[in-house]
């Protein structure tokens, strides 16, 4: 390689990396989740709705959210997330869930275009949380 081919690669080199140290260069993450309701891996009493935050604004239309568990293990589409969440939130009412393991699977597409899916799994109790 000529000396001035690699003199060439390393200023290509160095604008991109200065190019990504100043945010010039578009975002090319995926949406990650970042928080539910229910959290991940916890027991909890009757859940009314299940909450879906991740870090990107998301194509909602493009999205879907699947409850499946409990001791038959059935598999639900939640169709009708929440119109009033926030753009990086689904969050759905969820029906009266009897006793078991649950996992609520989604899919998403972010703002950018990129596609991803995960689970969070849960643990519903048969009693209901004691009233302050």
């Amino acid at each position: 390689m000529s000396r001035r081919a690699v003199r060439l690669a390393l200023a290509v080199a160095a604008g991109i990396i200065w190019a990504c140290g100043t945010g010039i260069l578009p975002a090319q993450g995926h949406a990650i989740i970042l928080e539910s309701e229910p959290r991940q891996d916890v027991t909890v009493a009757a859940p009314k709705r299940l909450v879906l935050r991740f870090n990107s604004r998301l194509e909602k239309p493009l999205c879907s959210v699947q409850l499946v568990g409990g001791p038959r293990q059935r598999s639900v589409a939640l169709l009708r997330p929440e119109a009033d969440a926030a753009p990086d939130t689904l969050a759905y009412p969820l029906p009266p869930l009897e006793p078991g393991s649950y996992q609520a699977r989604w899919k998403v597409m972010a703002a950018d275009g990129h596609v991803t899916e995960g689970a969070v799994p849960f643990t519903v109790t048969g009693s209901t949380p004691a009233q302050k």
